[in-house]
């Protein structure tokens, strides 16, 4: 037999004699000779088998001290195949169903970590993103003198950043298509959640220049409170950016608007 031949025939035979194995633990009636594989195979780090006999296992090892251990490893072979849901809820129910058990606080904070992983990225939906913001200050209330707790605000400043962005991108969409109302309404909320935000300097820029596009595009009744609005925002944006590189632009737009503001105020006392 050939050296290639020979290989190949070890690893089929391997191959064949692991699902055998697999197979035989999977009918086995002894539950305690079941968990003894799902363990081997854990520890082997194959998880899908470890976790479809740990599930098997659940009745069986019911109310006893075994169920603690069992529920725990099922919820890390899952979050190993990265079904972060399941782990997640598995985690939970650990720590719901044993609250002074020996891995308590891990399970709670894995629980609050496998959210955290559900969450999308920013042009998406960020429904899971804000229950893992509240996981994590969950966790935080109930160990605040937790090891995971420099790593919980890690997790929540990535979790603000992502929301300050998605904020970001509806402002500036609201912009971008010309909708300055919701323009105005969008940056406002957006700064003043996300004070931090990275873009506080693009927004302030497209806040003033909101207003004066709005102001610009009114009817006359409304134009001199718009042009106003625009003054009080351009005069806020200079008190925080002295050295912007918006100013040119800015500059242009306060002269204009004084200028309109003039010209509505001779209108009314000629």
């Amino acid at each position: 037999m050939s050296l290639k031949k020979f290989i190949l025939f070890t690893i089929i035979t391997a191959t064949v004699s692991g699902c055998s194995k697999y197979q035989k633990s999977l009918k086995n009636p002894d539950p305690n000779k079941k968990l003894e594989m799902a363990q081997f195979y854990y520890n082997k780090k194959d998880y899908y088998r470890a976790a479809t006999l740990f599930e098997q296992l659940q009745d069986n090892f019911s109310g006893t001290t075994q169920a603690e251990k069992i529920m725990y490893y099922s919820a890390y072979c899952n979050y190993a195949l990265k079904n972060f849901a399941l782990a997640g809820f598995q985690f939970k129910a650990y720590f719901e169903n044993f609250p002074t058990g020996e891995w308590a606080e891990e399970s709670f904070y894995m629980s609050a970590y496998c959210q955290y992983l559900e969450s999308q990225p920013v042009y998406l939906d960020q429904t899971d993103t804000f229950k893992a913001i509240e996981s994590i200050k969950l966790f935080v209330n109930v160990y605040p003198d937790s090891k995971y707790i420099p790593e919980c605000n890690n997790i929540l400043d990535k979790l603000r950043a992502k929301l300050s962005q998605k904020a970001y991108s509806n402002a500036k969409l609201y912009f971008d298509i010309s909708e300055y109302k919701s323009a105005i309404v969008a940056i406002e909320n957006t700064l003043r959640d996300y004070p931090e935000i990275a873009q506080h300097e693009e927004l302030e820029y497209l806040l003033v220049k909101s207003h004066f596009l709005l102001a610009e595009n009114s009817i006359e009744e409304k134009k001199a409170e718009r042009y106003t609005n625009t003054l009080t925002a351009l005069e806020e944006f200079v008190a925080n950016n002295r050295e912007s590189k918006y100013l040119t632009e800015l500059n242009t737009i306060a002269l204009k608007s004084q200028k309109e503001l003039s010209k509505i105020k001779n209108q009314i006392n000629p």
